[in-house]
């Protein structure tokens, strides 16, 4: 009598679950680089800020409120006699003293905005929001985007990313299709051995793929394609309403960041790029000659330590071309979920954060760098959501790794009502139950109160 057939067997089995969990990863996080980052991240810091938006653990009611409801913290902006402390925006003097200061961290920025005003500056206002996933979907940089825009003028949705490195990594001012095959690689997701992210720390390579992005509104003139040259390097080609602007041959015996521009007099709403071979690139730059833009330089799972795998010569020779008059910060988020008071990596969290600040201060010490503290989190706990004991140390260690690096500082903390905090914001409907995300209207409270500041700072600094 044969033995029974058993060629389905354990290995079969492990390989059909490991089929169905891939699948139901891709559900979840929208393509297989999010599955990678799943099986590949490293334990002791949790990707918290890789869920999406208003991603809800657990039923929960939210007390509606209205959006200009006053604030219980400080002020976006205080006088000019109080640019050290006293308001959320914490300027920092880089030449003399607080009390005899001849030149702070705004000025820069505020320098900007007079020489946009006086059409002097020959190119639009431009300001890149760095930050983690609560940066991200763009509905913060999105709304001081439109508020800016509304004031100095449209420049365009300033440098975009052709394919993004994650779906949650967005901008209202464009949409983006793309065809072919694309690999996405980025700073705190999928790194790339070599670290060439340029400026916006994602890099995205293909063999002959295609993307199209489409201005929601308005128009740009002038194109710039950011890309890497490289061995066996491929050609792109760069349409402008279907008329043939740019194209350039990657191909060259060492890896390179380059830049290739050009104008197009009556603007243009479309732009489709087209590759052939092997072709790297890091973004499109969509702009006008005045106005503002605000790049979204936010990605999935950003933490302090991840912009260490910059190419450090590379990163500042992006951070100069770009040349933003005011560079933005806002990361935190992810290392409020699992560091904790008397941690060594808390004690040590001042010195990684002026890591991140230095490269930007060294390639750029002549514009402005604007420090922004992540909310208030808070946890469930005892059947109540009190805010986490960690968060007035980074908050602090933040202040001082800015001032100490010639940065202004926002503390969106001590401005939101600080301890207790976020469950107040939460019940008024500003942040989701993750007390990590905001809401689209907790997120425009916070842009309006960045842009407040901005703003009023200038006008101080213009009528003196």
């Amino acid at each position: 009598m044969s033995a029974p057939d058993r060629s389905w067997t354990i290995a079969p089995t492990l390989m059909w679950f490991g089929v169905v969990f891939a699948i139901g990863l891709w559900l979840l996080d929208g393509n297989m680089q999010a599955v990678a980052d799943r099986l590949t991240h490293q334990a002791g810091e949790p990707e918290a800020a890789a869920k999406a938006p208003g991603f809800t653990p657990a039923p929960t009611v939210v007390a509606d409120a209205a959006d200009d409801e006053p604030k219980a913290g400080l002020p976006a902006v205080g006088g000019r006699g109080d640019r050290a402390r006293g308001s959320a925006l914490e300027d920092t003097c880089i030449e003399g003293t607080p009390d005899a200061c001849k030149r702070w961290a705004m000025d820069g920025f505020y320098r900007a905005l007079v020489a946009e005003a006086g059409n002097k500056l020959g190119r639009a206002v431009r300001v890149s929001w760095y930050g983690d996933s609560v940066v991200a979907t763009d509905a913060i940089p999105g709304r001081l985007r439109s508020r800016l825009q509304s004031e100095i003028g449209d420049g365009g949705p300033g440098f975009v990313y052709v394919i993004p490195p994650h779906r949650f990594c967005a901008h209202e001012g464009i949409s983006r299709s793309h065809g072919g095959t694309w690999a996405t690689h980025a700073i705190s997701t999928q790194q790339i051995a070599d670290g060439l992210y340029g400026a916006g720390g994602a890099t995205a390579e293909t063999d002959g793929g295609k993307a199209t992005i489409k201005l929601v509104a308005g128009k740009a003139t002038q194109v710039e394609l950011h890309y890497l040259t490289q061995a066996r390097g491929g050609s792109v080609s760069v349409k402008a309403d279907g008329a043939d602007v740019l194209t350039v041959d990657t191909k060259a015996e060492a890896k390179t960041g380059m830049v290739a521009k050009a104008s197009i007099a009556d603007g243009a709403a479309q732009f489709v790029v087209q590759t052939t071979g092997r072709v790297r690139i890091f973004g499109l730059d969509l702009e006008n000659g005045s106005g503002a833009v605000v790049d979204n330089f936010g990605i999935v799972s950003v933490n302090a330590k991840s912009f260490g795998h910059h190419n450090a010569s590379h990163y500042a020779a992006e951070l100069v071309h770009r040349s933003s008059d005011l560079i933005i910060v806002m990361i935190g988020a992810n290392e409020a979920v699992w560091l904790h008071p008397g941690d060594r990596a808390t004690k040590e969290y001042q010195v990684n954060y002026e890591k991140v600040l230095a490269p930007i201060r060294k390639a750029r010490p002549d514009a402005t760098c604007l420090v922004v503290s992540p909310t208030d989190q808070a946890e469930a706990k005892d059947g109540g959501y009190p805010s986490k004991p960690v968060m007035p140390l980074l908050v602090d260690a933040q202040r001082k790794a800015a001032h100490a690096s010639g940065c202004a500082f926002f503390s969106t903390y001590d401005w939101m009502g600080a301890k207790g905090s976020a469950a107040k914001w939460f019940r008024k409907g500003f942040v989701g139950s993750d007390f990590i995300h905001l809401s689209r209207k907790g997120a425009n409270k916070l842009a309006d109160a960045v842009y407040d500041a901005l703003m009023g700072g200038y006008r101080q600094h213009a009528v003196h």
